[in-house]
């Protein structure tokens, strides 16, 4: 979410987020971050299955298929990024999918983020809700879509 509101958030008719956030540092140490970027760089393979294993998901893909100037890239906006702005503009509705496991965007995160409201919270899903909950995600969005107005 946070790339996307970085973009054009003044043309959303209606904002759904998945374990999404407007910043991800303060809420989350830097040095949590430049740890990430550094085992990146010196083990990508090893850096991402220890993260993918966080986050309820191991072997999520191959390692051979990482792109890892794209990975340093992202982790880079997850240290420096602040759409606070942009979401705080906002003049959409707005529905906050989370899971109460989530190990990355932890609840304590969702609901300052979110500030407590219109979060719809899942029990379990880890970082990875859509993945083990995609009729429960689907459900959730499309019922939303259907409040917006046309």
């Amino acid at each position: 979410m946070l790339w996307l509101l970085k973009q054009e958030a003044h043309r959303f008719k209606g904002l759904v987020s998945i374990q999404g956030f407007d910043r991800f540092c303060p809420h989350v140490a830097p040095a949590r971050v430049a740890a990430l970027k550094r085992g990146l760089a010196r083990d990508p393979g090893g850096t991402m299955r220890a993260f993918w294993r966080s986050c309820g998901a191991p072997d999520y893909a191959d390692p051979e298929a990482l792109n890892v100037a794209r990975l340093d890239e992202g982790l880079d906006w997850l240290m420096h990024w602040d759409a606070g702005d942009a979401k705080a503009d906002l003049q959409c509705p707005v529905l906050a999918l989370a899971a109460r496991d989530d190990a990355v965007v932890p609840p304590a995160m969702t609901e300052a983020v979110w500030q407590g409201k219109n979060i719809l919270w899942s029990p379990d899903g880890g970082h990875v809700l859509p993945m083990r909950h995609s009729a429960w995600c689907a459900r959730n969005v499309l019922e939303f879509a259907h409040t917006l107005p046309s």
